[in-house]
């Protein structure tokens, strides 16, 4: 199996084709949590409103990104799609952390309460045509946040991680946000963005040996109401 992996290695990066794929690995950390690490390499990254299709072969990999309002089932907090900002006038100040896409390059920072979300922010956001969405920011420059929530359930975020590339991270099992967020400091995360799960948390990716569809998430109770997503694309 070694020897096909590293095969497959050496075809992609002779053709060029690294760039169009994800790689997948799993890490165990300091909680003996299984960790899996879905790192987006040279592909592209996007922020979506739109309802994805599972059967889009330029979809690597796909994951509910903001959290859903319950009360009119739109995204949770102010975002931008390739520059139209939604919901300008319904900032989350209870959510600081702000995942920001750019030019393919992607940032995680906080908010300030909502106040970094003032007019020169969102012209440099319309001018850009970036993206960006409020969540919990789990880790700060290598530092973990600290949580009073004892609540367990299974976790997943996007990192950064300290060499600069891209990873999804997803818990195999139910543990409380500290946790996750102490274990993955400690498995080369610099900055880490939650991302809705529990009754939300339906994704996907594409196996990057095979192309099999591999699906992710337990519950998926409700996630026909589901309102947007984070892509890796070819």
């Amino acid at each position: 199996m070694k020897k096909i992996s590293i095969l497959l290695f050496i075809i992609w990066f002779e053709n060029g084709l690294l760039s169009q794929t994800i790689s997948v690995e799993t890490k165990i950390g300091k909680s003996k949590t299984n960790y899996t690490f879905i790192k987006k390499n040279n592909c592209k990254i996007s922020f979506e409103t739109k309802r994805p299709n599972n059967t889009d072969q330029n979809i690597l990999a796909c994951i509910p990104a903001a959290f859903t309002n319950l009360n009119n089932l739109k995204v949770d907090g102010i975002y931008s799609v390739n520059g139209i900002v939604g919901n300008r006038d319904v900032i989350n100040q209870t959510l600081g952390g702000v995942f920001y896409i750019e030019n393919n390059s992607c940032k995680i920072f906080q908010s300030k309460k909502g106040k970094l979300f003032n007019d020169s922010l969102l012209t440099i956001v319309k001018t850009q045509k970036a993206s960006l969405f409020q969540q919990i920011q789990c880790i700060e420059n290598g530092t973990a946040a600290k949580f009073k929530d004892k609540k367990l359930f299974q976790r997943r975020g996007i990192a950064i991680l300290n060499d600069n590339s891209i990873a999804i991270i997803e818990s195999e099992q139910a543990i409380t946000l500290e946790v996750f967020s102490e274990d993955l400091v400690l498995l080369n995360v610099k900055q880490l963005i939650y991302t809705d799960m529990g009754a939300w948390d339906e994704g996907w990716y594409l196996n990057p040996l095979n192309n099999a569809l591999i699906k992710i998430g337990k519950d998926l109770s409700q996630t026909a109401k589901q309102s947007n997503w984070i892509l890796f694309r070819k």
